[in-house]
C-alpha cells in the first residue's frame, strides 16, 4: 500500500492575541519563541518539507489564492517546488452567481505565480458535481475533495466526467475538530485504519494534515506518523505520482 501525503494551507500567520487565546495547543517552548518573534507557529511549510525529505518522502501541498497573500511565501513555494513538492490549487468556493469567474481568477493567479493547475482540493472539502464538471471544463486533471467514507473507496478512480478523484483516508481536522480525540486516541485510530486498509488490499491511502497544525496539539502527530511510515517501509508519494494522474499528464 502506498501513502499519498497531502497538506492544505488555510493560513500562514495569526496575531499573538489569537495564539495566546489558544495557548494550550502549543508547547511552552514554541510559545516563548513566538512571543519573541523568532518563530511563526502557523507557517510550517519549510519544516514539513524538510522532515519529509529527510525520510525520503515527497508530498502535495494545496495552496489557496483567496485566503492570504501568496506573495508573502512565494519564494518558499518556488524553492520547495524545485525540490520536488507538488503545488496545486486549494480552491475557495463562494456561493455566488459568478462562481465560475471567481474560480478562473484563482486558477489564473495560481498559473501565473506557481504553475499550471492540474489538481484541486476544495477548501473545507466543499465540493459538488457542478464544481467537478467546472474543473473538468477548465482542464483540471484531478480532484481530492472527497472523504473515502463519502465515496466508499480509498483508491484513486475516474469519475463519470473523466476527472480523476483521489479520496482522503484521514484528515487531521476530522480527528481533532470533529471526533475530539486526544493525541493518544487519534494515534490508535490512525494505526487501526491503516491496518484495515492493508487488510482490504487498498493500493493507495491518502493522508491530509494541514500545514498550520504541524506544531499544534494533534497536528504534532504528523511527525510521529511520518517516522512510523518510514520505519514500516511504506512508500510515500504525491498526488501527481498516482498512475491515473501520470497517464493523464502524458496526454496533456
Amino acid at each position: 500500500m502506498k501513502i499519498i501525503l497531502t497538506h492544505d494551507a488555510d493560513s500562514i500567520f495569526k496575531p499573538m492575541e489569537h495564539i495566546l487565546a489558544r495557548r494550550e495547543r502549543f508547547t511552552p517552548k514554541d510559545l516563548k519563541a513566538a512571543e519573541k518573534g523568532s518563530l511563526n507557529l502557523y507557517n510550517n511549510i519549510a519544516d514539513i518539507v524538510q522532515l519529509e525529505a529527510e525520510l525520503g518522502f515527497q508530498s502535495t501541498l494545496f495552496i489557496p489564492p483567496f485566503l492570504f497573500n501568496l506573495y508573502s511565501i512565494v519564494d518558499t513555494l518556488k524553492t520547495i517546488q524545485r525540490e520536488g513538492t507538488e503545488l496545486q490549487l486549494h480552491y475557495v468556493h463562494e456561493d455566488h452567481p459568478q462562481y465560475k469567474g471567481l474560480f478562473n481568477i484563482q486558477k489564473s493567479f495560481f498559473n501565473e505565480l506557481i504553475g499550471d493547475v492540474r489538481g484541486v482540493r476544495c477548501h473545507n472539502l466543499w465540493v459538488t458535481q457542478s464544481l467537478l464538471d467546472l474543473f473538468k471544463e477548465e482542464w483540471v486533471l484531478y480532484d481530492s475533495s472527497y472523504r473515502s467514507e463519502t465515496v466508499e473507496r480509498m483508491n484513486p478512480y475516474s469519475l463519470d466526467n473523466g476527472l480523476i478523484e483521489i479520496p482522503i483516508g484521514i484528515m487531521d481536522t476530522d480527528l481533532f475538530g470533529r471526533l475530539h480525540l486526544t493525541e493518544n486516541e487519534a494515534w490508535k485510530f490512525i494505526l487501526k485504519d491503516l491496518d484495515a486498509a492493508k487488510d482490504h488490499r487498498v493500493e493507495y491511502y491518502t493522508l491530509l494534515f494541514h500545514q498550520e497544525s504541524f506544531r499544534m496539539k494533534g497536528g504534532r502527530l504528523y511527525s510521529k506518523l511520518l517516522k512510523h511510515l518510514a520505519k514500516e517501509g511504506f512508500e510515500c508519494i504525491r498526488c501527481c505520482d498516482v498512475p491515473l494522474v501520470q497517464d493523464a499528464l502524458k496526454k496533456v
